[in-house]
């Protein structure tokens, strides 16, 4: 798998603070519902005690997991999205500022591990997944979402002033990333037209790639 450099746009306080306008309008609602469905689907039978959100931003998954009644430790390496993530005053989460190459976890310390399209902006990708691999007990469950490379957003991602920095996943390297874990779960949704029109729940739906693909797996024991 390549691994490029990409660089934290998101330490700037400008960003952070649009980070969360996307959900707010149309189209981000309704693939903010159908990224939580799928999500939901490797959650919603799992032990809620004892998870790390690995790339919490400004805290809009946290506030998923805190209001599915999930125990989050939830981290990120840029203080401007923390500052946003905390005034949500969130239950059973503890915020912490941290590097994913650099947990301050001892080995095997959490039970689940949920990460939402951080991966892709992550400059050491092996190192992260060294760490997850690390603090995840044998037996928990690691939970990604990820962004599909070969889908209308993935072909023109370089035209966005963030996703320009990112490095989107094909569903073989997905596939790679979970091998040293196990045999994933993998679900996917989020489909664009080249014109980016959603297309979920139509016949057209099976012309495109999925924008959005999470998969689960629990680490071999």
């Amino acid at each position: 798998m390549e691994i490029k450099n990409t660089r934290n746009v998101f330490l700037t306080p400008e960003v952070a603070s649009e980070y969360d306008a996307y959900y707010q309008t149309e189209t981000g609602k309704i693939v903010d519902n159908i990224e939580k469905e799928i999500v939901w689907a490797h959650l919603k039978e799992l032990s809620k005690t004892n998870w790390l959100e690995l790339g919490c931003g400004t805290g809009h998954w946290t506030k998923f997991f805190s209001e599915s009644k999930f125990q989050i430790t939830a981290v990120d390496n840029s203080e401007a999205m923390l500052k946003i993530a905390r005034s949500k005053s969130l239950k059973n989460v503890e915020f912490l500022n941290a590097d994913a190459t650099r947990l301050p976890f001892s080995d095997n310390h959490f039970s689940g591990i949920v990460s939402i399209t951080m991966l892709e902006f992550v400059d050491d990708l092996k190192g992260a997944l060294n760490e997850i691999d690390r603090v995840l007990k044998p037996g928990g469950t690691l939970v990604l979402g990820c962004l599909n490379a070969l889908s209308e957003p993935g072909k023109n991602k370089n035209n966005d002033p963030v996703f320009q920095h990112a490095r989107f996943f094909t569903p073989n390297e997905i596939k790679e990333i979970f091998t040293r874990f196990g045999n994933p779960r993998i679900s996917a949704g989020v489909y664009f037209s080249p014109d980016f029109e959603l297309l979920d729940g139509t016949e057209k739906q099976s012309t495109a790639e999925p924008a959005f693909i999470a998969a689960s797996v629990q680490k071999q024991k």
